[in-house]
C-alpha cells in the first residue's frame, strides 16, 4: 500500500484526471484502480479554474470506490473550500466593510458556474474535511501558515474548531479565519526563522515533516510554472510544498508519500 498526494487543483478536472491515471490510481473511465492505495488531496479544489465542482464531484465518487478496494481517498480543508463555502452560506449578506459575499467570493477567483451548481451535498462534505492530518508521521495542512495555532494545540483541538466554524452562523468568526489564510510562505519567507516556525508545528501538533499547499511553487520559487513538476523540499527538510501551481500553467504532478 502506497499513500499519494495531489496538491492545489483549482478547478482544473481534465488535469486532475490526467495526474490521477499516470499515477495508475485511475483507469482511462477515471474509475478507481488503485486498490488498496491512499490518495491525499491537500484542498483548494475550487476558483480559478472553471470546474471545481467536477473536480469535488469526481473525488467523492473516488472515495466511494476506492473504499470497495479497500484503498482511500481524502481531502485536507483548503481556504478555497472555505470561501464557496461562506458565499453559499451567506449569499445575501455583507462582509463587515459592506463588501457583499458573494462579490468578495468571486474577487478570490470564483467561479459562478461552481456557486450555482453548488448543493447541500458539496456543503456536507466540505464540512466533513479535517484541516490537519497525521499520516505516515507527515503532518498534513493545506496553508504555509501559522494560522492552526489560533485554533487549538492538538490536531483534534484544530479540527473541532473548524468544524464548529463551518456548521455555525457567525458571519465574523468566517472573516477572520479566511483572512488569516490570507498568510503565504511562513516556513520560507525567511530561512533560519521559517524553519524554526516549521519546527515549532511539528513540534506541536506531530510528525517528522511538513506538506502543505496553498503557494504555487512557482510563485514561491520564482521559476518558471511549466519546469514544476515534482515536490519541493526546503526548511531544512522540514516542509514539503506539492503545490505545483497548475493554474499557472504547471503539468501538476502526484507525490508519493515515504513509509513512515
Amino acid at each position: 500500500m502506497s499513500t499519494y498526494i495531489i496538491g492545489d487543483l483549482h478547478g482544473y478536472h481534465q488535469q486532475y484526471g490526467v495526474l490521477l491515471q499516470q499515477a495508475g490510481l485511475c483507469d482511462e473511465d477515471l474509475n478507481w484502480i488503485g486498490g488498496t492505495n491512499h490518495l491525499w488531496l491537500i484542498g483548494d479544489f475550487f476558483d480559478r479554474g472553471q470546474s471545481g465542482i467536477q473536480c469535488v464531484d469526481m473525488t467523492i465518487r473516488l472515495q466511494q470506490q476506492a473504499a470497495l478496494a479497500g484503498g482511500q481517498v481524502q481531502s485536507i480543508l483548503g481556504n478555497h473550500e472555505l470561501m464557496i463555502l461562506c458565499a453559499y452560506r451567506f449569499r445575501d449578506e455583507s462582509t463587515s466593510d459592506g463588501t457583499p459575499i458573494v462579490d468578495q467570493w468571486l474577487h478570490w477567483g470564483g467561479m459562478e458556474g461552481d456557486l450555482l451548481a453548488f448543493t447541500e451535498r458539496h456543503a456536507a462534505w466540505i464540512e466533513s474535511l479535517p484541516a490537519m492530518a497525521l499520516v505516515n508521521n507527515a503532518l498534513l495542512q493545506h496553508a504555509d501558515a501559522m494560522l492552526y495555532i489560533n485554533y487549538g494545540t492538538s490536531i483534534k483541538q484544530v479540527n473541532a474548531a473548524f468544524q464548529a466554524l463551518m456548521s455555525g452562523r457567525d458571519l465574523r468568526k468566517w472573516e477572520t479565519a479566511l483572512t488569516e489564510f490570507g498568510e503565504h510562505m511562513a516556513f520560507c519567507g525567511l530561512t533560519m526563522t521559517g524553519k524554526q516556525r516549521a519546527q515549532q508545528v511539528l513540534k506541536l501538533y506531530g510528525g517528522n515533516v511538513l506538506i502543505h499547499g496553498h503557494t504555487p511553487i512557482p510563485h514561491a520559487r520564482r521559476i518558471d510554472p511549466v519546469s514544476v513538476d515534482s515536490a519541493w523540499t526546503y526548511a531544512g527538510g522540514a516542509c514539503i510544498n506539492v503545490d505545483g501551481g497548475i493554474y499557472m500553467g504547471s503539468p501538476g504532478f502526484v507525490y508519493e508519500l515515504p513509509e513512515a
